[in-house]
């Protein structure tokens, strides 16, 4: 099994998350490090961006998936070729099994960007419902 970090439509309430509607929810939380998330105005899609520093500490969910599903998770994320696969720290802040915060490595589906992707760019830190009626 093999842990992922979900910070867009793959998270609860959203289209994509059938995917993952067999998997085990263990929690939510946020990346250790900065990254920039930014969402596409016109499909109200976000993309976190490979610039470790940038941006903000990015909140998600996090699921245990079976290797049938990272396939699939892989195959709706263009992996490989649109989206990188990467290991990144995930400190967990709400495991309904724990009581304290830990940390711990998933794998998080990431782009690598072109500087002028971002330079206009507003980061997000979540990703909400609000984010669908600011489309352009």
């Amino acid at each position: 099994m093999t842990y992922v970090f979900v910070y867009g439509t793959l998270k609860r309430g959203f289209w994509n998350h059938g995917y993952l509607a067999d998997c085990e929810f263990i929690g939510t939380g946020h990346l250790v490090d900065k990254y920039p998330m930014i969402v596409d105005k016109s499909s109200a899609i976000p993309f976190l961006l490979n610039c470790k520093g940038s941006g903000h500490q990015v909140e998600g969910e996090i699921y245990k998936v079976s290797k049938e599903t990272l396939s699939n998770l892989d195959r709706l994320e263009g992996y490989p070729g649109w989206y990188n696969r990467t290991d990144l720290p995930i400190h967990i802040t709400s495991d309904p099994n724990r009581r304290q915060p830990y940390t711990i490595d998933c794998l998080v589906y990431i782009l690598d960007y072109h500087e002028d992707e971002i330079q206009n760019s507003k980061f997000y830190s979540n990703y909400d419902h609000s984010h669908l009626t600011e489309r352009s």
